[in-house]
């Protein structure tokens, strides 16, 4: 490794209190965590890349629509993975009234 430099890479954040370094590095992967796991459902449970709406207002809607759905099956008692829960909902009218009642 002789005569090869170390690659740095800076990062700025805006917070609005000062935080020391370790606590900072928790936020923001506390932060990219949620993020990466509601990117993880949309796209394997919804197959959100799959969608081909490009028209008007319809990816906003439908975007709008998923998510309402991710946080009223994440609500809902019973099986612990969101694509049971779809399943449930699909099969049992009464578990979709259920998952219907818990939003929020």
């Amino acid at each position: 490794n002789a005569g090869k430099t170390a690659k740095h890479k800076v990062r700025y954040f805006l917070a609005s209190c000062l935080l020391s370094a370790k606590k900072l590095l928790a936020v923001v992967r506390a932060h990219w965590g949620i993020e990466n796991n509601l990117h993880w459902v949309l796209d394997t449970v919804f197959d959100e890349d799959a969608c081909r709406s490009r028209k008007d207002h319809a990816p906003e809607n439908l975007a709008v629509i998923r998510k309402l759905a991710i946080n009223i099956l994440q609500a809902t008692p019973g099986p612990a993975r969101i694509s049971h829960k779809m399943l449930q909902a699909r099969w049992n009218n009464d578990f979709l009234l259920c998952a219907l009642a818990h939003m929020r």
